[in-house]
């Protein structure tokens, strides 16, 4: 009896073992194709970073991307490697290895890989897998070779390539990927489904010779239970008494019977009545999880077999259908010939702790995503500063991988130095664990890179506790701000420099004069000349605007060229420049302005087979120190050059007080009458030019005036219109614009409450002096209440110069009429850059374009640019663009595709009379009235 039960007991174990072979090996298969899914991702991922940064290179050729892109290589380029040496007859495996490990696959998966691709690579599935690797690797020397030309092109080893044709070329590759990469994946999933259906009936196979041994050995066993059953109850007994009150059950298996007895405890613990968990052992694997029986039984059968300690988990069914965690321990007992005969052990609840278990794993699990999705460099470090994990920002910043860095001190891996002092930062975690600040909380640092470069990067150290809140290391984070210096050095340069000529703008140039006229301690002699060419309008009428930059550019250079060392030059105006000629005298300043005179009067400009001969008007200002101001310095420099326009132009005009201001005064208030004459008669008029949105699919607001900007004209004794800046800067001056601002929205809220008017948004243009009035708001309550307009219907425009030179009240403004529904365009947006470090402070909708920019932009590329950093910035900041001097279709088409919102320009609309636009609307009023304000016009008029 007991030889045929340990044959069937062998029988039992070899069909235990057989499954338990099968299971390794359907792991071990699952694994290895598991990996190649896993390399293909690593693959697929710097394929996409490679192509992306060649595209960048393409556009930029910057060396960093280029260099970039070769690092995205290796990955591919490693697994290619590791392929091409398994295909040979006799490959060298480590070489194989190394490509793989270059290719960024897991150490431990290497071996089943090559092991997977030797002895399977004729199986179909996998085959085709192969096959969609080489014709992608086929691809990427493809883009190496892109790559390296267009390097080989920035470097001028050859022609220079086109850049679109490469971008082409780049995305050509990157369709013909895509579907390579989704097939190789297909094929792996086609190989695993079959591995996986050729394992479940090997499994079906060996379960069902399991089942059958396991009738047999049961039946064999019955036979002895009845004599082991006064033994078992007994011991039964002994074991109720001492787990009773206790908080885990017990479980005694005869083995020879096949009994198994089960505390009372357990049946509480999963919800059962005592009688479904009976004696018989088959009823508790039955509620066990099924991915759980495997082991169990394997855990056994080791235990019986080498009394290796039985300690395993598993999953239990309750009874409302849910699965509780449990463990169990036990110990075999066996007989005089060492057979096992009983087997004796606890069972306890764990779901607790595995469900503690799994959180903490969660969250280990999210910490660790998270940092390798941070941009910036994440480092964490035990309490003596060694490194424990890096992420890849971190391998990238500090040029070796985590598994060189790790255990390594944080000092020695990266060398870190004060700005401020040069001194090396030789404990930065230090301090934070201490509670201190840390260095980078009150420095700039810089890091010394192994390969000479040096990077500004912030720096943050936070502490880490662990659950008794003791510190274990701390959390370093390191953000590289190279882009962010480069790019207010940039910003900077644009907001003070002109964009066309590179010299200083006005701004910059009345800053600094500023600075000169406040040192009142200083006992330096300076000059300041106003110089405005004679002879520019002729040119840039005759040969238009790009003649006109041109030659604007050669007298930047004459007059650069003539100046001293140290003196200021700067481009104020359209053919305007302003020069500070420091420690200078009258006399030698006078002679330094006629030697600018006579060197601008030498040039001689020919384009398109014309020759022209250039003069410039300059008017001197001679400054010692204190008495005088900006405004007035710059008003006597303007008055004296205007004076030497007067005088015949080509010449220098001193500035003196008791020559020229009665006339300056006479000719301005002269100007100042006619505008209150406009004023009380109404002798100003509304014209209003339509702004279209550039959107491809038109709506309501693409109807033709829907959304007008409103002009002004001065109609003289003769009704000849006057353009705006004839008398603007007269009333400028002499605080006038206020008053014009108010006739404008005084006519036009007159204007936008006719019945059915068909203008949707109407801009209306505002003066520094009207942002700058605090009667102002009130004024527009006023009249919105009078004439009822909807204020979601208008849009105010400032220009930046006014609106910088209120700031504060000009938010305060914005803000105020935007609560009420109103909308702000920032208008000649660009033309200084001086509004971008003020824009963030002006809560405006719309940026409009300086037209300046947008009217050669097909030609210029210093233009488009332009144009394309302000539209890009704008959407950036969450404002619409709109671009002004639309003069044609290629423009409108080009900005259409740049992404402009709007367009604005003779291409679009010329200005027509206001009111004529609003009765020429198919929805306008049968009568309205006319843009002088004293008549009326009806469309019988028309």
């Amino acid at each position: 009896m007991i030889k045929r039960t340990s044959v069937f007991l062998v029988l039992l174990v070899s069909v235990v073992l057989t499954l338990t072979t099968l299971t390794v090996i359907s792991i071990s298969v699952m694994s290895i194709l598991r990996a190649y899914v896993g390399a293909e991702s690593l693959w697929s991922k710097a394929q996409k970073e490679a192509i992306h940064q060649l595209s960048r290179y393409a556009g930029t050729g910057n060396d960093s991307d280029y260099r970039q892109f070769l690092a995205r290589l290796e990955v591919p380029a490693g697994d290619r490697r590791a392929r091409l040496e398994m295909n040979k007859p006799a490959p060298d495996l480590a070489i194989a290895r190394q490509g793989f490990m270059d290719g960024g696959v897991d150490p431990q998966d290497i071996d089943g890989m090559i092991r997977l691709y030797r002895h399977f690579k004729w199986q179909p599935d996998i085959a085709r897998a192969i096959g969609y690797w080489e014709q992608a690797d086929i691809h990427m020397a493809e883009l190496r070779l892109i790559g390296t030309t267009l390097h080989d092109s920035f470097a001028g080893k050859q022609p220079r390539q086109s850049t679109p044709d490469a971008l082409a070329e780049i995305n050509r590759i990157n369709d013909l990927l895509t579907p390579l990469e989704a097939g190789f994946s297909s094929a792996l999933g086609d190989a695993s489904r079959l591995i996986r259906n050729l394992l479940v009936l090997g499994f079906g196979s060996v379960a069902l010779l399991l089942i059958a041994t396991s009738i047999v050995l049961m039946r064999l066993v019955a036979r002895r239970s009845e004599r082991l059953e006064s033994q078992l109850r007994h011991s039964e007994e002994r074991l109720s008494l001492g787990f009773t009150g206790s908080s885990a059950g017990l479980w005694d298996w005869d083995i020879r019977a096949d009994t198994v007895y089960y505390s009372p405890w357990i049946s509480q613990l999963l919800g059962y009545q005592d009688d479904v968990l009976n004696d018989v052992p088959s009823a508790f694997m039955e509620l066990m999880h099924p991915d759980d029986r495997a082991g169990c039984r394997a855990a056994a059968a080791l235990h019986f077999r080498s009394s290796t300690p039985y300690d395993i988990e598993f999953r239990l069914k309750t009874g409302d259908g849910d699965y509780l965690w449990c463990r169990s321990r036990a110990q075999v007992v066996r007989d005089e010939q060492g057979t096992p005969v009983r087997m004796v052990g606890t069972l306890t609840d764990i779901s607790d702790l595995k469900a503690a278990e799994a959180n903490a794993f969660s969250e280990k699990e999210l910490a660790q995503v998270t940092l390798a999705a941070i941009a910036d460099a994440v480092i964490t470090t035990d309490t003596d500063g060694n490194i424990t994990y890096c992420n890849r920002v971190a391998e990238d910043l500090l040029g070796e991988p985590v598994t060189a860095l790790r255990n390594r001190a944080l000092a020695v891996a990266c060398c870190i130095v004060s700005e401020t002092s040069g001194l090396q930062i030789s404990d930065l975690v230090g301090p934070a664990i201490r509670g201190g600040d840390t260095p980078g909380s009150v420095d700039t640092l810089l890091l010394h890179k192994q390969d000479g470069r040096i990077v500004p990067i912030d720096c943050s150290v936070a502490p880490i506790h662990n659950f008794a809140g003791a510190i274990i290391g701390a959390v370093v984070v390191l953000h590289d701000v190279s882009d962010e210096r480069r790019h207010a050095a940039e910003l900077s340069h644009q907001a003070n420099h002109d964009a066309l000529t590179g010299v200083l703008n006005r701004r910059a140039f009345e800053a600094r004069l500023n600075a000169l006229i406040s040192d009142t301690a200083s006992q330096r002699q300076y000059a300041v000349l106003y110089l405005d060419l004679d002879q520019f309008k002729v040119v840039n009428d005759t040969c238009g605007h790009a003649a006109g930059d041109e030659l604007i550019c050669q007298i930047s250079m004459i007059l650069q060229q003539s100046i001293r060392e140290g003196d200021l030059l700067a481009r104020l105006g359209g053919d305007e420049f302003g020069i500070v000629l420091l420690d200078c005298g009258d006399s030698d300043a006078m002679r330094i302005a006629e030697q600018l005179r006579e060197s601008v009067a030498a040039i001689r400009f020919i384009w398109g087979g014309q020759r022209f001969t250039v003069g410039v008007s300059v008017g001197m200002v001679a400054l010692a120190r204190g008495g005088s101001t900006l405004k007035e310095v710059m008003k006597s420099a303007d008055a004296a050059c205007y004076m030497a326009k007067e005088k015949g132009r080509n010449r220098v005009h001193v500035y003196r007080t008791d020559d020229i201001e009665l006339t300056v005064r006479h000719h301005e208030m002269t100007w100042v009458a006619r505008i209150r004459n406009a004023l009380e008669r109404d002798r100003f008029c509304l014209y209003a030019q339509p702004i279209v949105s550039l959107r491809t699919t038109a709506g309501d607001d693409d109807l033709p005036y829907a959304h007008v900007e409103i002009l002004l004209r001065l109609l003289d004794d003769d009704d000849r219109l006057i353009a705006p800046m004839a008398f603007i800067p007269a009333a400028e001056r002499y605080g006038l614009m206020s008053q014009i601002d108010r006739w404008v929205i005084r006519h036009t809220f007159r204007m936008l409450a006719l019945p059915g008017i068909g203008i949707t948004t109407c801009a209306i243009n505002l003066s520094g002096g009207s942002v700058g009035d605090d009667h102002f708001f009130a004024y527009l309550l006023e009249q919105q209440r009078l004439h009822h307009v909807p204020w979601s219907m208008l849009c105010f425009e400032i220009t930046e110069t006014a609106a910088i030179a209120n700031l504060a009240k000009a938010a305060t403004l914005i803000t105020r009429l935007r609560e009420l529904g109103c909308r702000f365009a920032l208008d000649d947006f660009g033309a200084g850059m001086s509004s971008f470090s003020y824009l963030k402070h002006l809560p405006v909708d719309y940026l409009k374009i300086d037209g300046s920019f947008v009217k050669d932009m097909l030609t210029d590329p210093t233009d488009l640019a332009m144009v394309e950093a302000i539209n890009n910035i704008g959407h950036v900041m969450g404002k619409q663009t709109i671009a002004e001097f639309v003069e044609n279709d290629a423009i409108r088409a080009r900005l259409r595709t740049m992404g402009v919102n709007y367009a604005q320009g003779y291409g679009i609309g010329k200005p027509e009379p206001a009111a004529l636009i609003c009765m020429l609307h198919p929805s306008a009023s049968a009568t309205a009235v006319t843009t002088t304000g004293n008549q009326v016009v009806t469309r019988a008029n028309l």
